[in-house]
């Protein structure tokens, strides 16, 4: 349920009233700059958000609100005419609910998980805040695993954001996907190479509830992990936040290969050079994640041996190729000031 206070707000009585898309259009469009009776510019807030994009019911969710202070003073201001003097259309704190509702375009049966405080905000400004949530046990009106519910944000109960969709999965689990496998290009027996390999966690639970997870480097045969695979070498990753402790905006499945910077539900391992099986002549290098099979997880890949790589044949008179040590650092070309240098 909204808090009292919440649900006596205007827009959420018409909300009540009347769930047609076009009022919610309306109310969450509204970017009207306000004025006071003496005609000074007064701050007008407004605010979106990203949240995790998969929770579990009694799991964690975490979310990112963007909270823009749009009031901007065009007038003269007597009271503020001192350097560093504040402005009328500058916002003190303010406090941003976070709400949930079945429904894109309703805020019938909508549940309150909590509020987040924002900073003050000079005019033309933006600010962002993270905050963490318990999800509460499936809500009447909810649906279950399979489902979706969606998350808006509400700030100082007064401006209403658009509804940001979170997928419901059954359990509080982790779901482990090897994404990346970083190689050379190039790849014959007995080469020592410096792999890097990326994992990512799709799950609604961080792995660390189940301790620690097991990555292995592997060759096979067969693009499968089958009895006859080798495992080349094995790293151990303390912990990989679920997706659900990630706000972000897209498919869940692919926002993390866009990005630039990892996100928190995505690890790299830079592992350390590890020479690779001299025999047979050609096979498969890739990635599994939990090789012994030990964590639970909402769901476990058709195949486990993923983002493989070719390695052979063995190239005729060139032999297995080692890591060169250490990286040029020395600056590139400084010939004295004058003298000329290419083909001038």
């Amino acid at each position: 349920m909204l808090p009292r206070d919440l649900r006596s707000t205007p827009h959420v009585k018409r909300a009540r009233r009347k769930t047609d898309p076009c009022l919610i259009e309306q109310l969450e469009d509204r970017m009207v700059l306000s004025f006071s009776t003496l005609g000074f510019s007064l701050p007008n807030l407004i605010v979106t958000g990203e949240a995790g994009p998969r929770a579990a019911w009694g799991g964690t969710l975490d979310i990112s609100a963007y909270v823009q202070n749009i009031g901007t003073s065009t007038i003269t201001e007597p009271i503020a005419q001192a350097p560093g003097s504040p402005s009328s259309a500058d916002a003190a704190d303010s406090m941003i609910n976070v709400i949930m509702t079945p429904k894109r375009d309703s805020l019938a049966h909508a549940v309150y998980l909590g509020s987040v405080q924002a900073p003050p905000l000079s005019q033309n400004s933006l600010e962002q805040v993270t905050a963490s949530f318990t999800l509460p046990a499936r809500p009447p009106g909810f649906a279950g695993g399979g489902g979706k519910f969606f998350v808006r944000f509400e700030v100082n109960s007064s401006y209403l954001s658009k509804p940001v969709p979170v997928m419901v999965t059954s359990q509080a689990l982790p779901q482990i996907r090897a994404i990346a496998l970083y190689t050379p290009q190039t790849m014959q027996p007995g080469d020592t190479i410096a792999p890097v390999i990326q994992v990512e966690n799709l799950g609604t639970a961080s792995t660390g509830d189940q301790g620690p997870l097991t990555v292995a480097l592997v060759a096979s045969v067969t693009p499968t992990f089958t009895l006859g695979s080798s495992i080349v070498a094995e790293y151990t990753v303390g912990n990989i936040p679920g997706v659900s402790r990630t706000p972000t905006r897209g498919d869940y499945r692919t926002f993390a290969k866009h990005t630039v910077t990892p996100p928190n539900n995505v690890v790299t391992i830079d592992a350390s050079p590890v020479t690779l099986p001299t025999s047979p002549g050609v096979y498969y290098l890739g990635v599994v994640v939990d090789p012994s099979g030990s964590f639970k997880q909402l769901s476990l890949p058709a195949n486990p041996f993923s983002v493989f790589h070719k390695v052979g044949p063995p190239i005729n008179n060139l032999p297995p190729a080692g890591v060169i040590s250490g990286a040029n650092v020395g600056v590139f070309p400084t010939p004295p000031a004058g003298q000329l240098i290419g083909n001038g």
